[in-house]
């Protein structure tokens, strides 16, 4: 069973009944996805001390309506470059102090800034970002199902796209 929490799991356990397998859920700002042997379900559950707010819709995934799924996932990869020139300089600068200085804090201070602008190169890392849907393509004028997930939480997409393959392939 997907790792869900324990107050998400009471909201969610009475929409599924015995019978019906938990495959994966992605749980985040109030919302879970569910995807099931036979659906996928979408909670939106918020409570506090005075009040409790859930809304579920569920699509089945087992209908003639289904026609198939979509995958999809982009990714944007930024590089650090502001990081990388201040590191250069920084290094840059350290070389000159630890050079041209004659005294041993010239010596010092240079090579502390030679360090330090090594590390903020070697730390600074390419940040990734991007999106994952999937969507349940359906007929007639019923509407298109999508969700999306944020980068590295794939799973319940791909749950998604395997259910639809599966419960709507060749008998």
């Amino acid at each position: 069973m997907a790792a869900v929490s324990e107050s998400t799991s009471r909201v969610l356990e009475p929409h599924i009944p015995s019978g019906e397998r938990l495959i994966e859920a992605h749980t985040a700002d109030g919302r879970t996805v569910a995807v099931t042997d036979r659906r996928v379900i979408e909670l939106h559950h918020e409570e506090d001390d005075m009040s409790q707010d859930t809304s579920l819709e569920s699509v089945l995934l087992t209908s003639d309506y289904v026609v198939g799924s979509e995958y999809g996932r982009t990714e944007d990869t930024t590089n650090p470059l502001v990081e990388w020139i201040a590191g250069g300089l920084l290094a840059f600068l350290g070389v000159v102090i630890a050079v041209v200085g004659s005294e041993t804090s010239a010596l010092v201070i240079g090579v502390g800034l030679i360090l330090g602008g090594v590390a903020v190169v070697y730390l600074s890392r390419a940040q990734t970002s991007g999106e994952i849907s999937a969507t349940v393509h359906r007929t007639g004028d019923l509407s298109d199902r999508s969700r999306t997930f944020p980068q590295g939480e794939a799973e319940v997409a791909r749950a998604i796209s395997e259910q639809v393959a599966t419960l709507n392939g060749p008998a």
